[in-house]
């Protein structure tokens, strides 16, 4: 920043009456007080950024009588969040107004907080899974949640991986998705941990607590009873069993519209042997001496399948369908990431890819794999990619020729080969197979050298088939073209190979995702489209349902 623009934001500082201090690290650091309605708060200013591409951190250090302990946007320690990031935009040429609109918002925002207590308690509600986190000392323990759908009255395992940085403690109904994870970062094999785990759901927020988290379980209990009554007597239940007086330690991670978090405690191993054949009285003595017993707060992640395909969606993901990729080369390489992380592989579902090609050294320029995978089969060098980064997923390799009968099957085919003569075979396997009627297939392609990209949704009959694209003269004219000119080859020994940027094959593949999205949605419409690149010499093509071609072999192929 310049010398005369930094004068600007020290001179403000200055006038709202921060001082500089000596602090380590490189953020220049300014104690001063924050002229809120009740009182003034003194707070530490700090800017490690004079671009404001983030915003100056702002820290309560004497929290004021008026402020509860427990305030939503201010840390256990006291740093606050006045502005959410990204919703307002810092002037760097103006740094004397970007510090005064971050004091002056920060003190709008104490003020409000203080002054309303439906307004703090709606906050609250709105980011518990942050208060539950930061909003209070001790900070909780992290716990990675997979799945868990299949849990019932019982515990759920949970396993701990000792790491470089710690310990990762995950509670899963199966243990084979632990270890999978485990192989996939390359951690060491999981261990059961004697931590009786049970799951709540609540179809209720947690509201605000009168004065802070929970720390012992008598707050915990009378906290969850108070918002959420049947939520307690699924606790109260659980506690009622003998399972829970077999292990070290009882957690509960609780389900909520406001996200999952959690909290356990020990147990006393003596005790618990004295309650094993009537463990209401251990129940008992927890209500009788909870607020002499502590809790360990836990904030909870999710990893569960559901949870990372289903998390950006508005509709159902592809879990539990059987999807068939046909042609893992350029197109196919992005594409099959992308159906992946839109579920597919996942639940009771499969993602097949079929390619019988290996990768080539000329193939890297525009393909999702890398030097890493080279001479490997495409197919094989993809599934081992995806298993590694989604090690939940069902993906099956298949290093061969595909467009058989027998490959169209399952929930939804989809033809990333880019070469029409398979494309035809594809097409025309679909409706000799009498069984096959019903099963949709997804044509997908690049025109030209990369000018555009096209996708056919191929379903009922009253819509258009692949061979319906090309008139039925001796030429095989094209019904829609796109292009006047024949595209640029390259000849390479016996065989040639169509150039074109990686752009383009990227752009095939989100245009099949996005009409799979439309079928998951409930409809495809249109079947066919087009897009292009900006400026490219071709003609307008109309996205569109096209109508069954008078004639066409394909649509007229008998059903065996």
């Amino acid at each position: 920043m310049p010398a005369s623009r930094l004068a600007l934001g020290l001179r403000k500082l200055d006038e709202l009456g921060f001082k500089p201090i000596k602090r380590p690290g490189p953020a220049r650091c300014f104690v001063g007080e924050l002229q809120c309605a009740k009182d003034s708060v003194k707070v530490r200013f700090e800017i490690s950024d004079w671009e404001f591409t983030t915003y100056p951190t702002l820290v309560i250090l004497e929290r004021p009588p008026f402020l509860p302990a427990l305030t939503p946007h201010v840390s256990g320690d006291g740093y606050q969040c006045y502005f959410v990031q990204g919703r307002v935009v810092l002037d760097r040429y103006r740094p004397d107004h970007a510090i005064w609109q971050c004091v002056e918002q920060a003190r709008k925002e104490l003020d409000h907080l203080s002054a309303n207590p439906k307004y703090r308690e709606r906050e609250f509600e709105q980011e518990f899974g942050a208060h539950w986190a930061i909003g209070q000392k001790p900070h909780p323990i992290p716990v990675l949640l997979a799945d868990v759908a299949g849990a019932g009255d019982g515990a759920v395992p949970c396993f701990g991986i000792g790491v470089d940085d710690g310990v990762y403690i995950i509670a899963a109904s199966d243990e084979t998705q632990v270890k999978a994870l485990a192989e996939a970062r390359g951690w060491p094999t999981p261990k059961l941990k004697k931590i009786g785990t049970y799951i709540v759901r609540s179809p209720k927020s947690p509201t605000l607590p009168s004065e802070q988290l929970p720390a012992t379980i008598a707050e915990a209990f009378a906290w969850i009873k108070a918002w959420d009554p049947d939520a307690m007597k699924r606790i109260h239940a659980v506690l009622g069993q003998r399972e829970w007086l077999g292990f070290k330690a009882i957690q509960f991670l609780i389900d909520t519209p406001a996200g999952w978090f959690g909290f356990f405690f020990d147990l006393n191993p003596r005790r618990a042997l004295m309650h094993k054949r009537k463990p209401s009285g251990y129940r008992q003595h927890l209500y009788n001496k909870g607020n002499e017993l502590p809790i360990i707060r836990v904030s909870v992640s999710q990893i569960s399948p559901d949870f990372i395909h289903s998390r950006n969606l508005q509709f159902p993901s592809l879990k539990d369908r059987r999807i068939t990729l046909i042609g893992c080369g350029a197109i196919g390489g992005y594409l099959a990431q992308a159906l992946v992380k839109l579920g597919a592989g996942s639940g009771t579902g499969s993602l097949t890819l079929i390619d019988p090609d290996l990768l080539a050294p000329g193939n890297l320029g525009r393909h999702f794999l890398g030097m890493d995978s080279l001479y490997k089969s495409k197919a094989v060098a993809l599934q081992e990619v995806l298993t590694r980064q989604f090690p939940h997923a069902k993906i099956v390799a298949e290093a061969r020729s595909a467009a058989y009968p027998s490959d169209i099957t399952g929930d939804l085919v989809i033809d990333a080969t880019g070469e029409e003569a398979v494309s035809e075979a594809i097409n025309a396997n679909r409706r000799t197979k009498s069984r096959a009627e019903g099963v949709p297939v997804l044509h997908t392609w690049i025109v030209g050298n990369g000018e555009c990209v096209q996708g056919l949704w191929v379903d009922q009959k009253k819509y258009a088939c692949f061979r319906c694209m090309r008139r039925n003269d001796t030429a095989r004219t094209p019904r829609f073209p796109v292009i006047d000119h024949d595209p640029e080859t390259r000849i390479v020994g016996c065989s040639a190979y169509t150039p074109y940027a990686v752009s383009a094959p990227m752009s095939a593949s989100a245009l099949a995702i996005d009409m799979i999205i439309d079928w998951l949605k409930g409809d495809v419409s249109p079947r066919f489209r087009t897009r292009c690149v900006e400026g490219a010499d071709i003609r307008k093509t109309k996205n569109q349902n096209v109508s069954p071609l008078e004639g066409c072999p394909g649509c007229s192929a008998p059903s065996s």
